[in-house]
């Protein structure tokens, strides 16, 4: 039975997170929700994915606020709700202070309310390697950190998290973590890695991203006062990374590797650990399936990413390389 209830998504302007709000959107739609998205102006209209919202997002209501003005966000919110059914869920893909979620909280306060989701990040860990949701996290605590602790006094048991890390889809926002092999993969450049590319790293689609941090819907319960990692139920290497920008554009591919711990334009960590999020957790608490989508396939020829990439023409001209080995 599809779920009912009033969703409200806080989206951010861009970057990393930036298509998040469109695709999450569209999958609380088909869970039954009717969904309100407060926009923060700071976005640009004429880029995806903000130019789709008309055409994609019709029965979306979405308001455009500007969050820096606190009195003028807390205004807009409250009238975005005003005439339509009690808000039972909150998507925050904002925040990055405690004060910033004020706005939100007053959203919260009907008896209809089940739960307020924050949209957190995986940047707070301090470990390498594998990252696990009950392992130690940054000191003194990161913005989003402090975030989760306001909601656990604010709302306790009426809120999760989710520490996402890198997101790759249609209508990205962010583009270099893919693009990084692609562009030295089609001119035929070397790719150097640090470390010997065994690494492995989560890289989630953008619609697996929206599946799993829609599946609290129903397993609120379950999903209060937890925090979850948030990717892709399967990692890749850094090799076969490279391997599949190779096939894609044709070319023999030369990986070569350089010291461990080196920054360079390299798109992920470089210590020799890696730094790659494990989704378990949400899994068995949230009964999410998996991921749908695989990156190794859309970086493939025939992959949405790679005809992307094309058709905007990124295989052409010069590619900076500057930094590719030494920051």
């Amino acid at each position: 039975m599809a779920a009912t209830g009033h969703a409200v998504i806080m989206q951010n302007k861009g970057g990393g997170h930036g298509e998040i709000g469109y695709h999450l959107a569209k999958a609380l739609q088909a869970k039954g929700l009717k969904v309100t998205m407060l926009q923060d102006t700071a976005a640009k209209k004429s880029k995806v994915p903000y130019s789709l919202y008309d055409a994609d997002l019709k029965d979306v209501q979405i308001t455009w606020i500007d969050p820096e003005d606190m009195q003028a966000y807390t205004d807009a919110a409250a009238a975005a709700v005003k005439d339509g059914p009690p808000v039972t869920h909150i998507f925050d893909n904002y925040s990055k202070s405690p004060t910033q979620i004020e706005p939100l909280l007053a959203l919260a306060n009907s008896p209809d309310f089940k739960l307020y989701t924050f949209i957190s990040s995986a940047g707070m860990y301090t470990a390498k390697g594998e990252l696990i949701e009950d392992q130690p996290i940054k000191d003194p605590p990161t913005g989003q950190r402090e975030v989760e602790l306001k909601l656990d006094a604010a709302l306790p048991k009426k809120w999760s998290s989710f520490r996402p890390q890198y997101i790759y889809g249609p209508y990205t926002n962010k583009r270099g973590y893919l693009d990084w092999f692609l562009e030295r993969a089609v001119r035929g450049l070397p790719l150097p890695v640090p470390g010997d590319a065994s690494q492995p790293v989560n890289v989630a689609h953008c619609e697996d991203v929206a599946s799993l941090l829609s599946s609290v819907v129903g397993k609120e319960e379950a999903a209060g006062g937890e925090v979850f990692n948030c990717g892709t139920s399967s990692n890749v290497t850094y090799q076969e990374l490279c391997d599949a920008a190779g096939k894609a554009a044709g070319k023999p591919v030369e990986v070569v590797s350089i010291d461990a711990g080196t920054k360079t334009s390299f798109p992920f960590r470089p210590n020799q650990e890696g730094f790659y999020v494990n989704v378990d957790k949400a899994k068995s608490k949230l009964g999410w399936e998996g991921a749908k989508y695989n990156v190794l396939d859309d970086i493939s020829a025939e992959g949405f990413y790679t005809k992307d990439f094309m058709s905007l023409g990124l295989d052409k001209g010069d590619v900076d390389t500057s930094k590719d080995y030494q920051k």
